[in-house]
C-alpha cells in the first residue's frame, strides 16, 4: 500500500512538500522526515516553496531516513504500517463488509495526509491535522467516528511497538446532540402503510411485529424462518414456527439472536410477501429498474437495501404531509416503527424487551444449536390495522 500519486498540478512538488487548503486560505507545507510539520508563511509563492525544499531535501532527507531507521526499526513511515495493521484487522475482527469498507476509506485518508510521517513522530497534533481535514464541519457523531477510527489504528501500532503511546486517547469528543426527531403516531403509521409500494408495505409490517429495525427486516430471509410439524398454542397465541433475527447493533452480545414467533400475523405477512411471484430469497424485495443490479450492502438482485427502505418511507411521509408543521430532520423515520412497536407491545401488556434485543428477560427461555444460542421470545402480536 503505496501513498498515493501526486495530483497532476503538483508533479513539481518535491518530497515532503505540499499545498494544503485550510480554512480557507492555500499554504505550502513541509514536512519532516520526523513528522514534523513546518508551514510556510502565508503570501509565500510556489517557487520559492519548492526551492527551498528541494535543498532541504539534497542535503539532509536521505541521511536523515537512513538514520531514523537504523536507529529504530519500529519506526517506520505509516505507509509501511498501515497495510500491517489493515491485515490483523480483517484477520482479527469480524467486521461487515459495511464497516470494513469505511474503515479502509479512512485509511487511505490517512494515507495521503500522513504517509511518509514516522510512526513515532505521531503526536496530538497529528490527529488534530486529520481531523482539520477530513472532518471539519461534520457533526458530533462524524467526527467522533474519526477519533474512534484513529484509536483503532494506533492500538494496533502500540501493540506492534510501532508507537509507545495512542494519542487518539488524549482527544476530546465531541459532546453528541439529543435526537430532534419526533415519536410516530399509529395514526401516522396506518397514513404511510395504506399508500406505500408493496415492499415498504412488508417491510413496515415486519418491523411493527418483530419491533427491529430497517436494517435487520432488510436482511430477513423466508430461510430464516422455521416452521412447526403442528401450529401450537403458546401463551395464549396460536404459533406456526419462529422467525430468527441476528440484531447487528449488538451482534456481540447474547440476547442479539432473537427467535421471534411467527403467529398469524406475522404469517399473513410472510404469505403476503411471496403472493408477487418473485424469485428472491428476501422476505423485503423489490424489482428495480435494473434487474440485475445489485443495491449497495445488498447480495442479490432483488434485495432492498435498509437505505431505500428508509428513503421510500420519509418520500412517502413526506408526500402525504405527515407532521408536516415539523422541521424535516424531526419528522419520525423508519426508524420509529421501532419505538413504535415497543411501545405497543408493552400498552397491550406484553415485555418487549428480549423481543427487542436489548437484553435478557426473565420470561426468556434460552436453548443452544450448533454451539449458538437464539433468545426464544414470548408469543405475541400487535393488531394495527
Amino acid at each position: 500500500m503505496a501513498p498515493r500519486k501526486k495530483k497532476v498540478d503538483n508533479q513539481d512538488m518535491p518530497t515532503g512538500l505540499s499545498p494544503v487548503k485550510k480554512r480557507g486560505v492555500t499554504r505550502f507545507r513541509y514536512r519532516y522526515p520526523t513528522g514534523k510539520d513546518f508551514w510556510f508563511p502565508p503570501g509565500t509563492n510556489r517557487m520559492d516553496a519548492v526551492e527551498a525544499a528541494r535543498l532541504f531535501n539534497a542535503e539532509y532527507r536521505n541521511p536523515s531516513l537512513k538514520a531514523l531507521e537504523q536507529s529504530d526499526k519500529y519506526n517506520r513511515p505509516l505507509s509501511y504500517w498501515l497495510p500491517k495493521v489493515i491485515k490483523r484487522v480483517q484477520r482479527e475482527e469480524s467486521l461487515s463488509k459495511r464497516v470494513f469498507d469505511a474503515f479502509i476509506s479512512n485509511c487511505d485518508k490517512l494515507l495521503e495526509q500522513q504517509g511518509n510521517t514516522y510512526s513515532k513522530a505521531i503526536t496530538l497534533e497529528t490527529v488534530n491535522d486529520f481531523l482539520d481535514e477530513f472532518a471539519a464541519g461534520a457533526s458530533a457523531e462524524a467526527y467522533n467516528r474519526k477519533i474512534s477510527f484513529l484509536r483503532k489504528v494506533f492500538s494496533y501500532l502500540v501493540d506492534m511497538s510501532a508507537m509507545e503511546k495512542n494519542w487518539a486517547d488524549d482527544k476530546k469528543p465531541r459532546k453528541l446532540e439529543a435526537k430532534k426527531r419526533r415519536r410516530l403516531k399509529l395514526e401516522d403509521f396506518q397514513r404511510i402503510h395504506s399508500v406505500a409500494p408493496d415492499f415498504l408495505k412488508i417491510a413496515m409490517e415486519l418491523a411493527i411485529q418483530t419491533t427491529h429495525a430497517t436494517l435487520e427486516v432488510s436482511r430477513l430471509k423466508y430461510r430464516d424462518c422455521r416452521y412447526l410439524k403442528q401450529p401450537e398454542i403458546i401463551d395464549g397465541v396460536l404459533v406456526y414456527g419462529y422467525m430468527r433475527i441476528h440484531r447487528q447493533k449488538v451482534q456481540t452480545k447474547e440476547s442479539s439472536r432473537v427467535e421471534i414467533p411467527i403467529t398469524q400475523a406475522l404469517k399473513n405477512i410472510i404469505e403476503q410477501s411471496r403472493s408477487d411471484k418473485v424469485l428472491s430469497p428476501y422476505i423485503v424485495h423489490r424489482i428495480g429498474r435494473y434487474p440485475n443490479q445489485i443495491g449497495e450492502g445488498c447480495d442479490h438482485p432483488t434485495q432492498v437495501s435498509s437505505k431505500y427502505i428508509s428513503k421510500a418511507f420519509s418520500k412517502v411521509r413526506d408526500e402525504l404531509g405527515v407532521r408536516e408543521n415539523l422541521k424535516k430532520e424531526e419528522r419520525p423515520t423508519f426508524h420509529e416503527i421501532r419505538a413504535l412497536s415497543i411501545h405497543l407491545f408493552t400498552k397491550a401488556g406484553m415485555d418487549p424487551q428480549s423481543r427487542a434485543a436489548h437484553a435478557d428477560a426473565k420470561s426468556t427461555k434460552v436453548y443452544q444449536e450448533n454451539h449458538v444460542e437464539w433468545v426464544r421470545v414470548p408469543a405475541g402480536e400487535l393488531k394495527v390495522f
